[in-house]
């Protein structure tokens, strides 16, 4: 986005320590990088005729450029000096990226102190002359700060901290300082990050601009601060070797890579449908962000940020980007992924400010935060090196949260698989204030989603049926590849292309689906036999799984909560054995399946609830693969065990069970309504 604002004062009152600055760096030992250079003229006959004279090495500009902001932060000398090099003076900067520390520490011997000034990790007992003593981490080439180096870091500012002269320490973006030195040193000064004036100046001094007017046009040209601040050095290089100072400031706004902002595209709430907790938080999000716009409410008095979590293609990205287009805001989508993308520790943590700068630029605004349980916990077992960068990229990231929902018209909506994967500081209050699954849609959702799609249909339901149990994502997909088949063909799209094309490639086991419908109304039945009949929201199953949708048996932690929900979670495999004789492999797989959240179940029961074999003693959370043999043993057993009460309460009803599962197995999906007439069959809970 570029400012057409008139320009600010110029010169900036830094200016003439910035000229002192450049002036010192230019007779320092290392002169070449500021060695003029000449620029072709582009004429056909190859000649100079027509010379630009340049006063800094384009490969070189990222010196210039560090120096200014340092000026520009820091200046004028005289308050510098006073700052920086009082006797027993302690200065500590902020606003660094990693792979800033050495440009910074090679400017400060380079020109920015004065000559006669030595600078040294820790000052020796009778130095020469003045003497700066300067504290910054060593990091690896990828940019990240170990925890040794970290140690090492901070031992160097306590060996410092005794003597005399005076100490400058760097601070890079995603460290913190341990709690007691932050505790005694000062508060920090920030680096002045790249803005419009900044800019202005270094492309003025490399293009020897003087003219007013000339000065006015490059600087009407140039990104807004914001955008300017999240350019990375290869760009900024990149783009001064144009060969004009407008050229230049041109080839900045080109660089500024516009992040992926919607306001008009994506569906609306309304027709998403749904009515989910989900679906009903994300409308009530909506309906307060209009509130706040309208200025009928505050922004501080409204809840607005959601994390959604849930199984991949339940639509978490589409609900987030409904949200914005219903409240008529934008979003600026973002992963954990994509700042990956960007390179090392330095620029992920680059691109992840520029988001939180983009967005705040354009408020009211969302900041989506897709894959958000990427990032891990930073007490998650790793490797040092793996757990230190987790450690600073979750730092940087909880801060860049604070500062974003700091301003108003700001909102964060985040997304996951697993939310007990995270750090807990992310989804504290503050952060997600609310936080909610979104499951596989039902069926009267899918039905309204292909009444869109087929509007001439006279009735989507057996579409719909057949849709049953599929995430959106694999419906949209199987849409696509019938509308490809139809262009293929030469044939109409319509909802009979489509049933066929849900049918394509999945050969017909009615074998398997009746155990899927058998396991499913285990499920239903035990839940309802031991909770109540009203404990049953949904169950739904398509030709590959199922899902039985009730309420927690953990309702005051008791060893009989634990007990039940157990029971419910094997139910699916006692109805297999019940009334098949064997049981299938459906009850396993990755997380979240029933065996799965058993076994973690019984674990935490034994091993951190305190109610279990181990009593009153919290041995923190196990990996189930790498149990001793007689724990593994007893496991089984414990998991034998449920599952037998599980197929002792269904034996009475084994009838019903079967016809509970035909039923289910015609219908795809039954909602607590419909179970009703069923489980009211069943005596009381008990």
């Amino acid at each position: 986005m570029t400012n057409t604002s008139p320009p600010d004062d110029y010169p900036p009152a830094w200016m003439p320590y910035t000229v002192t600055l450049i002036r010192r760096l230019s007779e320092s030992v290392d002169s070449e990088a500021v060695a003029p250079i000449e620029v072709w003229d582009g004429d056909s006959g190859g000649t100079r005729s027509s010379r630009t004279e340049r006063n800094i090495v384009t490969t070189h500009a990222g010196r210039l450029l560090m120096l200014i902001r340092m000026a520009a932060s820091f200046g004028p000398e005289e308050r510098f000096q006073d700052r920086l090099l009082r006797p027993g003076g302690v200065t500590m900067w902020v606003g660094i990226k990693p792979r800033e520390l050495s440009l910074i520490e090679y400017l400060l011997k380079h020109g920015v102190l004065p000559p006669d000034v030595q600078v040294y990790t820790r000052s020796p007992h009778r130095p020469s002359g003045p003497v700066l003593q300067l504290c910054k981490p060593d990091s690896q080439n990828t940019g990240e700060v170990s925890k040794a180096q970290q140690a090492a870091f901070e031992n160097r500012i306590s060996e410092a901290l005794p003597l005399s002269a005076p100490i400058l320490i760097l601070l890079p973006d995603g460290l913190e300082l341990s709690e007691p030195l932050q505790r005694i040193l000062p508060d920090a000064e920030r680096l002045a990050p790249i803005n419009r004036i900044i800019m202005l100046v270094l492309i003025c001094e490399l293009y020897n601009v003087s003219d007013a007017p000339e000065r006015e046009a490059v600087l009407r040209l140039l990104p807004d601060d914001a955008a300017l601040a999240q350019l990375d050095h290869p760009s900024i290089v990149m783009a001064l070797r144009a060969s004009s100072a407008r050229e230049a400031a041109h080839a900045l706004q080109k660089m500024v890579l516009p992040a992926r902002s919607m306001r008009q595209n994506g569906l609306t709430l309304e027709e998403i449908g749904g009515s989910s907790p989900a679906h009903r938080m994300a409308g009530d999000l909506a309906v307060d962000i209009q509130a706040c716009k309208a200025g009928a409410a505050c922004w501080s008095e409204v809840p607005r940020s959601l994390l959604l979590y849930g199984e991949p293609g339940t639509g978490k990205t589409v609900l987030a980007q409904a949200i914005a287009r219903s409240a008529d805001v934008e979003i600026v989508i973002a992963s954990a992924g994509e700042w990956q993308s960007r390179g090392h520790l330095g620029d992920m943590l680059g691109a992840m400010l520029k988001t939180f700068s983009d967005a705040a630029a354009r408020r009211p605004c969302i900041v989506f935060l897709d894959e958000i349980d990427s990032f891990g916990a930073r007490d998650a077992k790793d490797s040092e090196r793996n757990s230190n960068y987790r450690r600073q990229v979750i730092n940087t990231l909880l801060r860049e949260i604070d500062k974003f929902l700091a301003l108003d018209g700001t909102i964060l909506v985040g997304a996951c698989n697993a939310v007990d994967t995270l750090d807990p500081a992310i989804i504290r209050p503050g952060r997600f204030d609310q936080i909610v699954e979104l499951t596989r849609p039902p069926l009267a959702q899918i039905a309204h989603m292909l009444r869109q799609v087929f509007p001439g249909a006279a009735d989507v339901t057996p579409l719909a049926r057949l849709c049953a149990g599929r995430t959106p994502a694999e419906i949209d997909a199987t849409l696509r590849a019938a509308r490809a088949a139809a262009r293929r063909d030469g044939v109409p799209f319509d909802a009979d292309l489509f049933a066929a094309q849900l049918g394509g490639g999945r050969p017909n086991h009615p074998a398997f689906e009746r155990r899927i419908a058998l396991h499913e109304a285990g499920h239903t039945l035990v839940a309802a036999r031991l909770l109540g009949a009203a404990a049953v929201e949904r169950v739904v199953m398509s030709a590959e799984m199922g899902q039985t949708f009730s309420r927690s048996a953990i309702r005051e932690g008791t060893a009989q909560d634990f007990e039940i929900e157990l029971t419910i979670l094997l139910a699916g495999r006692a109805a297999e054995r019940l009334v098949l004789g064997d049981v299938g492999a459906g009850s396993g797989g990755g997380p979240g399946s029933d065996l799965e959240r058993a076994t973690r179940l019984q674990l935490f029961f034994d091993r951190q609830a305190g109610l279990g074999i181990h009593g009153p003693a919290w041995l923190g959370a196990p990996d189930p693969a790498r149990l001793p043999e007689a724990e593994q043993a007893r496991l089984r057993a414990k998991l034998l065990q449920f599952e037998q009460q599980a197929q002792d309460l269904l034996a009475p009803y084994r009838e019903l069970l079967v016809r509970l599962s035909e039923a289910l197995l015609l219908q795809r999906e039954m909602t607590a309504e419909e179970l009703m007439p069923w489980l009211g069959q069943i005596s009381d809970r008990g």
